[in-house]
C-alpha cells in the first residue's frame, strides 16, 4: 500500500471546511460528497480532515475546561506518573 501525500488545503477550502466544521462536526453521505466535489478534494480528505478537527476540537475544549478549573483554583496539580508512587500512604 502507497504512503499516502499529505494533503495541502488552500486558505479557501480551509475557511469553507471550517464553516462547515462549525454548522456540523460530523459531515456524512451526500453532504459530504458535494462539499468534496466543490472543494475539488475527495470524500476521503474531507472524511479525514473532519476526523482531525473533531480531535482539535475536543483537545481544545478539554484545555480550556482545565484553564477553568485551574482558574477557579479545583484543578489538581499537573503531576508526572514517576511522582505518584504511593510511598508511605496507608489505607
Amino acid at each position: 500500500k502507497a504512503k499516502r501525500v499529505r494533503t495541502i488545503f488552500t486558505s479557501d477550502q480551509l475557511a469553507r471546511l471550517e464553516k462547515e466544521f462549525a454548522r456540523q462536526q460530523y459531515m456524512v453521505g451526500t453532504e459530504r460528497c458535494l462539499l468534496a466535489s466543490s472543494l475539488h478534494l475527495t470524500e476521503e480528505q474531507v472524511k479525514v480532515w473532519f476526523q482531525n478537527r473533531r480531535i482539535k476540537w475536543r483537545k481544545q475544549s478539554l484545555e480550556q475546561q482545565q484553564a477553568k478549573l485551574a482558574k477557579m483554583g479545583l484543578a489538581a496539580p499537573q503531576r508526572s506518573p514517576d511522582s505518584q508512587s504511593h510511598h508511605g500512604e496507608e489505607d
